[in-house]
């Protein structure tokens, strides 16, 4: 069985040339694309012209424009670029089936059993090249049999045969050593790396990823900025320096995260792929003849167009969780809101409350000449739900008729704070005062059915333990001061005795044992108080909650 053989596939001035190609501007020009990053615009991608005149990715836009007058300067729509780069991976499912985007401006591609039929791994690689070129796109590929090899030769490979470092250079060996040191061509240097090169491809024979990338930098792994800085701190700078180091120590000082993309590299570890899915697209757009931007006039246009979004969901019997709305504006930029359903839906009105709500947040600056709607999120609504007794069924039928169904109700709080901000409480095992219950997002949960009854009466309201002043014994107390009063205590019922969970270290129950008391206060008020028997922390009176 042959080896696998990946293909990494990356487009260096991918956002750019995108914008070459929308605009037809003259490519003679640099090109940059900038992004609002904290109170300044960074760049996100350079034309190969830019790059020429010492433009780099992360630069801000200040310094470009005073190495560089002349400036051809759009903001980056990272939506478009998204979608651009799923078409490339569509259309270059020709050449393989398992085609997969990678990043922001690249893609894997999965050749075992395909190159043959172009005559080979570098007659295939050359014939998409040509077709990239065609399509006016800068591509740089690497080969090799695993992913994280193949990704590390298209973007490392032109590099490290730039600046391979030989017993040749001046200031990197002594007098004598360069004196006794044979002198070795270029050619040298891709026989010594094992890589066939060109100007664009870079091709990892089989069976060789050691050797091929043994002399790439570690940031050829994949790894975060702060492991590589690091690691260079260190003096591993090369990922060979990486791999003759012993495992556990690197474990230590790294985790498994460095270890992982080592092995993943070699091969060692599988890295699946995984193709680009046909979806189900349930988007609809209208465009206008002139830009609109007040309220009433998008609020027709999106009625227009969410009775088409409605009228498909309901064919394919899917119920929206996410709406998207989009608005293509006048100076090519998009502004966009988003509302999230607590229950999937695919009700007309009921979509079109949400968006109201959110649409004063859209910004319409010069008006608006597309208005587009998509269901990001679906979810399979059955058509028959079986609910028990027939009254059951009447009941709930008149509670949605009459619109009070609480997940509506969550719907619209969601759509003004959020839906993550909203909560439900459902009951915990532990006999903890605070851990008798666990929060959860109430859009996906069900409503908690049995709360079990406690032992023992609890208090309404809970808050962290405040001290109180009052003698240092466990004993019944009749008065004690707390937040700046003194209160008389009238009656008194305990103590409930509860002892801290010893699997776990709360700092909260390092006091120890606890006794709680229930006390009717002079003044009416019903308190939670408990006598701290001390561990790790001194013992002491505190208050912890309040009786109805």
């Amino acid at each position: 069985m042959p080896s696998r053989r990946i293909i990494a596939i990356w487009f260096p001035y991918m956002g750019a040339e995108r914008i070459l190609r929308k605009t037809q501007h003259n490519p003679e020009e640099p090109i940059i694309i900038v992004a609002k990053k904290a109170q300044s615009e960074i760049i996100t991608s350079i034309s190969a012209v830019a790059q020429y005149k010492g433009l780099f990715v992360g630069q801000s836009l200040r310094d470009a424009s005073a190495i560089c007058t002349r400036l051809f300067v759009q903001t980056q729509n990272s939506y478009a670029e998204t979608q651009f780069l799923k078409g490339i991976c569509r259309w270059s499912s020709k050449f393989s089936p398992w085609v997969a985007s990678e990043g922001n401006s690249g893609l894997i591609m999965d050749i075992t059993g395909c190159s043959h039929l172009f005559g080979g791994e570098n007659e295939m690689i050359a014939q998409i090249l040509l077709a990239y070129d065609k399509l006016n796109l800068t591509a740089k590929i690497g080969c090799a049999d695993t992913v994280g090899a193949a990704w590390a030769l298209s973007r490392y490979s032109e590099k490290t045969l730039q600046n391979y470092r030989n017993g040749d250079a001046i200031e990197q060996e002594a007098r004598a050593t360069r004196s006794r040191s044979a002198k070795r061509s270029f050619k040298d240097i891709s026989n010594n790396l094992k890589i066939s090169k060109s100007n664009k491809y870079f091709v990892a024979p089989p069976g060789k990823i050691r050797q091929s990338i043994s002399n790439f930098p570690v940031a050829a792994l994949r790894l975060e900025i702060q492991t590589q800085n690091t690691l260079a701190q260190l003096g591993l700078r090369q990922i060979g320096d990486i791999i003759n180091q012993p495992r556990a120590s690197l474990n230590r000082r790294f985790g498994l995260s460095l270890l992982k993309r080592v092995d993943q590299a070699l091969g060692n570890l599988p890295e699946p792929i995984s193709p680009l899915q046909p979806e189900l697209n349930f988007g609809v757009r209208i465009s206008f003849p002139d830009p609109i931007g007040l309220k009433p006039d998008i609020i027709a246009g999106l009625d227009r167009i969410l009775d088409r979004l409605c009228s498909n969901l309901k064919k394919k019997t899917l119920g929206a969780q996410k709406i998207l709305l989009q608005a293509f504006r006048t100076d090519n930029t998009i502004g966009s809101i988003e509302v999230g359903l607590a229950q999937s839906s695919n009700s007309f009105k009921h979509i079109r409350d949400l968006i109201i709500i959110k649409l004063d947040d859209l910004d319409v600056q010069f008006g608006i000449d597309i208005l587009r709607l998509e269901a990001t999120r679906t979810e399979v609504l059955t058509k028959y739900k079986h609910v028990g007794h027939v009254l059951v069924g009447e009941r709930n039928k008149s509670r949605t008729e009459k619109n009070k169904n609480p997940e509506n109700l969550i719907s619209k709080l969601g759509a003004r704070i959020g839906l993550e901000n909203i909560i439900r409480l459902h009951p915990a095992k532990s006999n903890i005062p605070e851990k008798t219950y666990t929060m959860l997002s109430a859009a996906w949960s069900e409503p908690a059915k049995k709360w079990q009854k406690p032992k023992s009466y609890r208090p309404v309201q809970l808050w962290t333990p405040e001290i109180i002043n009052a003698p240092d014994k466990p004993n019944p107390l009749s008065e004690f001061k707390w937040r700046g009063k003194i209160w008389y205590i009238t009656e008194s019922y305990g103590p409930e005795r509860i002892s801290p969970e010893w699997w776990l270290d709360e700092p909260k129950w390092r006091s120890g044992v606890r006794d709680y008391w229930f006390v009717q206060c002079a003044t009416g008020d019903r308190l939670w108080i408990y006598y701290a028997h001390g561990a790790l922390m001194s013992s002491g009176w505190f208050c912890q909650g309040k009786f109805a």
